[in-house]
């Protein structure tokens, strides 16, 4: 039995975009041993790995992390690698174990490269993400699976017949809404207020209306919970309020969350973590974007930086304004 080493130490929305990729190198790998090393974010979704073992690292990767990554290659004999985290550490493992084939995403920008051509080299195989081109890219998604050295038949190995420990009852028809912190309060500077303008919106163009946050603070969790029904999945209870369409889940995460987009009929989020889990369960989608736009190229620039990440399926994106009023015409037209 070989031993191999997956690096995917990065955020949940990454994690999904190299799902395909994981789930080839199983199909290559189905009799060896395989370990994963993920961030202590996307490790929430390791359940989606069944017979591996998986090892949780920073994202950043540590001085511990580093010297513990360096002591398991010293004390087994890994025969391949793949590179789904393009960090410079990983560049350099090839260098000191010939023997082990390392196979590594490598990213171009307009800036700067990684890794340096010199570490390219030592890679038994590289695929570049070449995000200096200002024409059409290939979507990412598929860069990476062109990784991966296996033209066999593919299954789905995922585990996709996970459990969920919760008691909720989703409504028979609901859209799915993620509220993103760093998009509505810090890109459009909009107050709760007008976050909640929109929150009601939305949900009254559905029959029903779910959605969480990724707020840590706690006032604006109780906030929500005050004014919406809401499902706790930190207490496993269910609060009603009057208004029982629009629905609040608190603490929501994991299998959980991939439950509740599962079961959706439409995401409306913020691109990230919940655009790209949506893509990976097909859902149609419509995904929140908010950029700064001095001149026609910039435009130009996104919609091919959108189109990397997602192929042009279930995918869909609209651009938000500051300007509360112009962002509801546009999403007049969208929904």
């Amino acid at each position: 039995m070989k031993k191999i080493v997956i690096f995917k130490n990065d955020r949940i929305g990454d994690l999904f975009t190299s799902i395909e990729c994981i789930n080839k190198i199983f199909n290559k790998h189905k009799t060896d041993k395989i370990y994963i090393y993920l961030s202590n974010l996307n490790y929430k979704f390791s359940f989606l790995f069944k017979d591996t073992i998986n090892f949780k690292i920073s994202s950043r990767l540590t001085i511990l992390n580093k010297i513990q990554i360096l002591f398991f290659f010293i004390f087994n004999k890994i025969e391949y690698v793949y590179i789904l985290k393009p960090r410079n550490f990983f560049y350099i493992l090839p260098l000191i174990f010939h023997r082990t084939k390392f196979y590594g995403l490598t990213i171009k920008s307009r800036n700067k490269q990684r890794p340096i051509n010199f570490l390219k080299k030592f890679l038994h195989k590289s695929i570049e993400i070449d995000r200096s081109s200002v024409k059409k890219r290939r979507s990412t998604y598929d860069i990476q699976k062109d990784l991966i050295e296996y033209n066999g038949e593919e299954q789905n190995l995922l585990n996709t017949e996970y459990s969920t420990n919760d008691n909720f009852i989703f409504p028979v028809k609901y859209i799915y809404f993620h509220y993103k912190h760093n998009l509505f309060d810090k890109h459009l500077e909009w107050n709760l207020n007008t976050s909640i303008r929109f929150i009601e919106y939305l949900s009254s163009k559905f029959e029903n209306f779910v959605f969480s946050s990724d707020f840590n603070n706690n006032y604006l969790n109780n906030f929500f919970e005050n004014k919406y029904t809401t499902f706790d999945y930190s207490s496993k209870k269910r609060i009603d309020k009057k208004v029982k369409k629009i629905i609040f889940l608190r603490d929501i995460d994991g299998k959980d969350l991939l439950n509740t987009i599962k079961n959706s009929t439409k995401v409306i989020a913020p691109e990230g973590m919940a655009s790209h889990i949506a893509y990976f369960l097909k859902k149609e989608q419509l995904a929140l974007q908010h950029f700064s736009f001095y001149k026609k190229q910039d435009f130009n620039d996104q919609i091919i930086s959108c189109k990397e990440w997602f192929p042009p399926k279930n995918f869909n994106f609209i651009v938000l304004k500051k300007n509360f009023d112009k962002s509801l015409l546009k999403l007049e037209k969208r929904l």
